[in-house]
């Protein structure tokens, strides 16, 4: 998400020395969404727990350690077929939970965000969500499953895309992104799908086997 600075300026005509100098050294304060943090199981989350989060990692998935305090946890996802073959992935892909309060800009702001991270043009945003499919967390909440692997940025050379999940919870917007590859994210796009379906978020959030 980019996060906008508000910049300090300074009147040199209409202030004294001592004034141009202490506005000069301030610091920059960043403007940030407010991030609901949840609990997860094994995760590394941050912040303080404010809702029960549950899930199941898909085979060779690992949580990384503590990072982008955006997120509210992150897991290195290789790929399903080096797995397969009991080979380690030097390039897994990235998979971030975060969680915002209301609809975060609404969905098709998201997913021209998303586009953006790719450098895809956003105007294949409706096309996109008309072609996602439907996902349901363990705890009943309905959301969908957007795949940017068939879309390429205008210069044909972006390597890496995005597949991920956008859903509402009560008051609050969860996504769930695995960034890497476009060949990695397609044979893992399954993986992730099932791992959303294990989500269990809120006061009720269980154990998935």
């Amino acid at each position: 998400m980019i996060k906008p600075i508000s910049t300090v300026f300074s009147l040199c005509a209409l202030v004294s020395l001592p004034a141009i100098m202490t506005a000069c050294n301030a610091e920059p304060e960043p403007r940030r969404y407010r991030e609901i943090v949840t609990l997860g199981e094994n995760s590394n989350l941050q912040g303080n727990p404010r809702a029960a989060m549950t899930w199941s990692l898909p085979q060779g998935w690992t949580v990384q350690p503590e990072g982008d305090p955006m997120r509210l946890t992150g897991f290195w996802a290789p790929d399903p077929e080096l797995v397969a073959k009991g080979e380690a992935d030097p390039k897994p892909a990235d998979v971030s939970i975060v969680q915002l309060e209301g609809d975060a800009g609404g969905l098709e702001a998201n997913v021209t965000r998303w586009l953006g991270q790719i450098k895809v043009q956003g105007s294949f945003a409706q096309q996109a969500i008309a072609e996602a499919v439907p996902v349901t967390f363990a705890s009943g909440q309905k959301g969908i499953v957007v795949d940017f692997t068939g879309f390429l940025s205008g210069d044909l050379t972006q390597t890496e895309s995005i597949v991920g999940a956008i859903v509402t919870v009560g008051e609050t917007t969860v996504f769930v992104k695995a960034m890497g590859g476009r060949e990695r994210l397609q044979r893992l796009k399954p993986q992730l799908i099932r791992f959303c379906e294990s989500l269990s978020v809120g006061a009720d959030a269980k154990e998935t086997p």
